[in-house]
């Protein structure tokens, strides 16, 4: 993490992830390797499938009211789905279930 040497919290600092590599050992799943997308203004973003891919491996609260709202809003495509690894899929369709 970079941490704000005058206010110093985790919740503001920026978080650096590491393609290919696990968040933390416990973690199903390692960091997706895509190359970047990028917005209008030329600014390189995670695809949405890694996004998706990354928040169900943490899965934590607001990652899953993040992916509610992401396919809510019809982002998480059959295809994004279908690329899924099981274990990934299974807490998808939990997430489903329980809205």
């Amino acid at each position: 993490m970079l941490i704000d040497e005058a206010q110093p919290r985790a919740r503001s600092a920026v978080h650096l992830v590491f393609l290919n590599e696990k968040v933390r050992p416990e973690y199903a799943e390692a960091v997706p390797a895509s190359p970047p997308d990028s917005t209008r203004e030329g600014i390189p973003v995670a695809p949405v499938a890694d996004l998706v891919h990354m928040k169900l491996t943490s899965c934590r609260l607001k990652d899953r009211v993040h992916i509610q709202h992401l396919d809510g809003v019809g982002l998480i495509s059959p295809e994004i789905e279908a690329c899924l690894p099981k274990v990934l899929l299974d807490r998808f369709a939990e997430i489903r279930a329980s809205e």
